[in-house]
């Protein structure tokens, strides 16, 4: 059972965005796409998740992504886009039922009020949404994908949380937050593709990563594969250091160590 693409290509207005590229993930595990700006990350995701048009093939488990099964992938998968911008004065309660109403377990009224709990927002359900800062809208998006499929795993199997930098906003109290989370999510069973920034949570909570440069797969593997000085610096185009704290073994990423 995995989210899988082959050989998937995306062009705007005649220009080649993504080009062949292939990519896997599998239940249980966090899969990160780190990448420079400009590098496909997002459009990688928008095209896993059946938002945009691509060419190749993308399947979640038995499931073809495309708008013609997006009920069924409601069921299966939750998407927390980059940024999200409503039109109507929703409470935080009623952004969040969007997602529940959408999936499997609509008929348990108690769900919103848990998701937003796990996300630290339930003090916040009945104010306007738009009354919100920027880190805490995003904190209620991702309570509307878990009211969505709530469950890391359903009766089809894994459930899948793909979300689009999901830390963005956020200090670095709820980036832990957020990132433990989906880290439980995979541990439960569930599936996790994520946009990253911040290499040092992509090496702190990654399974897999998929490194992106320039519309391709510049690089895949565990992070201590992938996450090397020599691989970093050529992506980036900079002089990157990495070291290893000593227990663990966890790569982690010193910008301030980069030669000027």
């Amino acid at each position: 059972m995995t989210l899988r693409a082959d050989g998937i290509a995306v062009t705007f207005e005649r220009t080649r965005v993504l080009s062949g590229v292939d990519f896997e993930a599998h239940p249980g595990q966090v899969t990160a796409i780190v990448g420079p700006n400009g590098s496909g990350k997002t459009t990688l995701l928008r095209a896993l998740t059946g938002e945009i048009a691509a060419s190749g093939r993308i399947t979640l488990d038995d499931i073809e992504v495309g708008p013609r099964r997006a009920a069924a992938l409601a069921a299966r998968r939750g998407v927390l886009p980059q940024a999200t911008r409503l039109a109507f004065p929703f409470t935080v309660t009623e952004v969040v039922r969007l997602g529940h109403l959408a999936g499997p377990h609509a008929d348990r009224p108690d769900i919103p009020a848990r998701a937003l709990a796990r996300v630290g927002l339930r003090h916040k359900a009945d104010r306007p949404y738009q009354d919100l800062s920027g880190g805490e809208q995003q904190r209620a998006q991702l309570a509307r994908v878990l009211a969505q499929i709530w469950m890391p795993r359903g009766r089809h199997g894994a459930n899948w949380l793909l979300l689009d930098e999901p830390v963005s906003s956020l200090d670095i109290g709820q980036q832990l937050s957020v990132m433990r989370l989906a880290h439980g999510f995979a541990a439960g069973g569930g599936g996790v593709v994520c946009v990253l920034h911040d290499l040092n949570l992509a090496a702190m909570f990654a399974d897999a990563i998929v490194v992106m440069r320039q519309g391709g797969v510049a690089a895949r593997g565990t992070p201590a594969t992938v996450l090397t000085s020599a691989i970093l610096s050529d992506v980036y185009a900079c002089d990157i250091e990495v070291g290893c704290v000593p227990a663990p073994g966890v790569p982690f990423i010193l910008p301030q160590a980069a030669r000027t």
